[in-house]
């Protein structure tokens, strides 16, 4: 019985040692071949390495591995299904590559490895390094590039599975003092641009590099002097001090009434838009724009006439600007209800609830621009739409609410959006506008499909280059007013 015991023993121990043994040998070896055929075609960057794969149910993945640009191992793989492999990481096209392509089989074994000689292609960060342009602006720097595996697709389209691939743009700007200061830029899109701003006037030596998502960088570009302009505000008043009656504001910005279609009603008026407040929540202020189809004093009908120049602000600002940026508030406050919250009769007749993004406030507005007042002189500026503005942060949710307060379609506003409201909502230009002195500002749309009122605009803001200050503007219509007339 003992002896029987014994030889059952070790016969287990027999068939767990062939075990062990058999999966040892399948962890080092295989009965695959490697992958045969191979060729490949150059991309930017990289290489697509095809390849016919060896026929068997024990395949799992064909592999590529090599060295990239960084000095790094790395590899790439691909299923079964497919008969192509991508590599990239390949930054130098001078150079020649060695990928070495082997097949993986279900228990780890791995042929040996075919190696093919890869050449890339141009990679993307050269070619962008050889089209990026820098640009003064006023108070700052803008950096333009194209990248030619970039997406045309919008900001909030792009995915994380997009195959667009990112580009990092290091920007270092030395100034007079010999101070150097970095910015990081960064994009997925085609044809990207960014601004760097919040720099003073001066003259700075620029150079950069553009790096990819795996670390390749190219070199140093060569320093580039530029002559950044300082920034500068449209002066809308100046604060006068009047002895007798206290400060006072002498406004620089005027309506031109000929011109000034938008028929206020109610509180509103239209001059509001320039004099330096926002709103306030204290008292039934008249410190923003707007009109009414339902007060008997408008006559626009049963809707505003949206878009057109039935709806306009025009303001010579009698001064001479070239604009680069510009900033826009809503009203801020409402009176004597608080719809969001529900409550309604405030007795003091102030509520402390914000009108950002309420049904009657104001959502899309278009800037033109002109040294004339004929109308042929006048240019686009900006269509201005808040819900599309990219630097806005988290905008308002879309909601649907039959009963809410006779609204159908409303926008419920975030702690994030009321916060974009706040500091003003701001449109960068891809340019400095030409010479303008007149500008003039159309209602499109506000945030009720109603569009039967319009709580407006609270305050417009103007940022670029002053050419010709209100003062030298005045002293040469001065001049030319009294100069002698040459008799015909």
């Amino acid at each position: 019985m003992k002896m029987e015991k014994m030889t059952k023993y070790w016969a287990l121990l027999g068939c767990l040692v062939m075990v062990v043994s058999f999966s040892s040998c399948k962890d080092d070896e295989t009965s695959l071949t490697a992958p045969v055929d191979l060729s490949y075609e150059p991309t930017m960057g990289g290489a697509i390495i095809k390849f016919t794969a060896p026929k068997s149910n024990d395949l799992l993945y064909i592999k590529a591995a090599y060295t990239n640009s960084l000095g790094k191992d790395v590899y790439r793989t691909t299923s079964i299904y497919d008969n192509k492999i991508e590599i990239d990481g390949l930054a130098d096209e001078t150079k020649t590559y060695p990928i070495r392509v082997s097949a993986v089989d279900k228990w780890g074994g791995e042929t040996n490895a075919t190696v093919i000689n890869v050449q890339p292609g141009r990679s993307f960060i050269n070619v962008i390094k050889d089209n990026l342009a820098i640009h003064p602006i006023c108070g700052g720097l803008a950096v333009t590039w194209v990248n030619p595996v970039g997406t045309d697709m919008q900001l909030d389209d792009i995915t994380a599975n997009s195959v667009a691939k990112v580009v990092y743009v290091v920007v270092d700007y030395t100034d007079a003092d010999g101070v150097t200061r970095t910015r990081y830029l960064s994009s997925k899109q085609k044809n990207a641009k960014t601004n760097i701003r919040n720099m003073f006037a001066g003259n700075y030596k620029v150079t950069y590099r553009v790096e990819d998502a795996s670390g390749n960088r190219t070199e140093q570009s060569s320093p580039t002097s530029i002559d950044v302009p300082a920034e500068q505000e449209s002066l809308k008043f100046i604060e006068r001090e009047d002895p007798a009656n206290g400060s006072y504001k002498e406004f620089v910005w005027t309506l031109v009434p000929r011109l000034t279609t938008l028929q206020p009603a109610w509180e509103y008026t239209n001059e509001s838009i320039f004099d330096g407040i926002i709103d306030s929540n204290t008292s039934n202020t008249q410190n923003y724009c707007g009109t009414d189809c339902d007060n008997s004093s408008v006559t626009y009908g049963a809707s505003i006439p949206w878009d057109t120049d039935q709806v306009d602000i025009v303001i010579d600002m009698h001064q001479v600007v070239s604009i680069s940026r510009l900033k826009a508030w809503q009203r801020a406050y409402t009176y004597d209800s608080q719809p969001y919250s529900g409550a309604s009769g405030q007795t003091s007749g102030i509520s402390d609830d914000y009108f950002y993004y309420q049904p009657q406030n104001l959502k899309r507005f278009k800037l033109f621009g002109s040294m004339t007042l004929d109308e042929e002189g006048w240019f686009l500026i900006k269509d201005c739409d808040i819900s599309s503005n990219s630097t806005a942060g988290t905008l308002p949710i879309y909601w649907t609410n039959p009963s809410y307060f006779g609204h159908e379609n409303v926008y419920m506003p975030t702690n994030e959006s009321y916060q974009y409201a706040l500091d003003g909502h701001e449109w960068e230009l891809d340019a400095m506008t030409d010479s303008v002195r007149y500008i003039r500002v159309r209602m499109v749309e506000n945030w009720d499909l109603s569009k039967r009122n319009l709580a407006g605009m609270s305050e417009l803001n103007l940022y670029g280059s002053i050419l010709m200050s209100h003062e030298e503007l005045a002293a040469k219509e001065a001049q030319a007013a009294s100069a002698p007339r040459k008799r015909k």
